[in-house]
């Protein structure tokens, strides 16, 4: 199962991804996924593989709400789509305020 790791801030690396993620058991895989905007923007998010769905749901309660270089990073199951199947229209930059409240928006919809 792979695990999304989102808001990475520019000039993240692997390395540093991997000290964020610690010493979880059944990590098999890391890579930073770097892409452009249509604003231009760079935009990068995590993507790390686990060898069972008990280890990623693990790593994913562990990881929530916590900060990687001042901040706050999206950790969720990795939804796999194909390559030309696009999530929305335009990748966009949102706060930490409305990445809460769209957390509680999904929670109690």
């Amino acid at each position: 199962m792979g695990v999304f790791i989102g808001n990475l801030q520019p000039g993240t690396t692997t390395s540093d991804l991997l000290d964020f993620m610690g010493d979880h058991d059944g990590m098999t895989d890391i890579e930073i996924v770097k892409r452009r905007s249509e604003q231009g923007e760079e935009v990068r998010f995590g993507h790390v593989l686990f060898r069972s769905q008990g280890d990623a749901t693990r790593a994913i309660k562990l990881q929530q709400k916590k900060d990687l270089h001042g901040s706050m990073v999206l950790v969720r199951e990795y939804i796999y789509r194909a390559d030309d199947e696009r999530r929305s229209v335009g990748l966009q930059i949102i706060s930490q305020e409305e990445m809460d409240r769209r957390e509680i928006d999904r929670r109690y919809s």
